[in-house]
């Protein structure tokens, strides 16, 4: 919408970006004051005040959230993303949020961009797999997100997620859940192997470090960036 930004080293560069939403639901007051206004003022203020700033944007369209609502609704994961990324751009646009550009995390820009840094992490040695306890359900013939699982919490007996309790907000675990079932079918879980591919941190460290303690003394990282980059 706004004109293409070019760098320069004359001015202040500044990248502006919100907590993508997922496109499960319709956003509301909380989606808007929680995540966009607050960059949306920031990006205002930054235009007037002269800086090379942009503000980006989109639809989080990958993970169990999206899945889950797809087959809620009889519809398949994209027909969902489709539907639910118009109504996210239609609600923004109404209520004036000023984005340089809204996109979606499906478009084949995306998949290419993270399948890039999958090879390069792959082919650098970062990536490694393992075998891990997963939860199973045999009657869907599937592994099972934590939304997938309802279960009693051990802490205070109310309904909880595979993860979390939203009743008491204690974290879970898959062996301290209680009577735990498929949220599709009620089936009870079982606990099967399941291999994944992990980023080797420990690897990664070293060049993590220097990044960061070059990036804090730019002098561009707020106090707060640094202290939860380093926690």
């Amino acid at each position: 919408k706004h004109e293409k930004l070019d760098t320069s080293a004359e001015k202040r560069n500044i990248l502006i970006t919100s907590a993508l939403p997922y496109v499960n639901n319709e956003p509301h007051l909380g989606n808007l004051i929680g995540a966009v206004l607050s960059a949306d003022v920031f990006a205002r203020y930054c235009r007037l005040s002269g800086y090379n700033a942009i503000y980006i944007c989109g639809t989080d369209e990958y993970g169990t959230a999206t899945e889950i609502k797809a087959i809620q609704e009889g519809l398949s994961p994209q027909q969902i993303c489709d539907k639910y990324h118009a109504i996210h751009a239609k609600v923004y646009e109404t209520m004036g949020i000023d984005f340089d550009f809204f996109g979606r995390t499906s478009t084949p820009k995306h998949e290419e961009i993270v399948q890039h840094f999958y090879r390069k992490c792959d082919s650098e040695g970062f990536i490694f797999e393992q075998s891990v306890d997963q939860k199973y359900c045999g009657s869907c013939d599937r592994f099972l997100a934590d939304r997938y699982i309802k279960a009693k919490c051990p802490h205070c007996g109310s309904e909880a997620k595979g993860d979390q309790c939203d009743s008491c907000g204690k974290t879970l675990e898959v062996g301290d859940l209680i009577d735990a079932c498929c949220t599709l079918c009620s089936t009870p879980v079982e606990i099967r192997d399941s291999n994944h591919l992990y980023l080797d941190l420990i690897k990664v460290k070293p060049d993590l470090e220097k990044f960061i303690n070059e990036s804090q003394a730019s002098g561009f990282w707020t106090n707060n960036s640094s202290s939860i980059t380093m926690d």
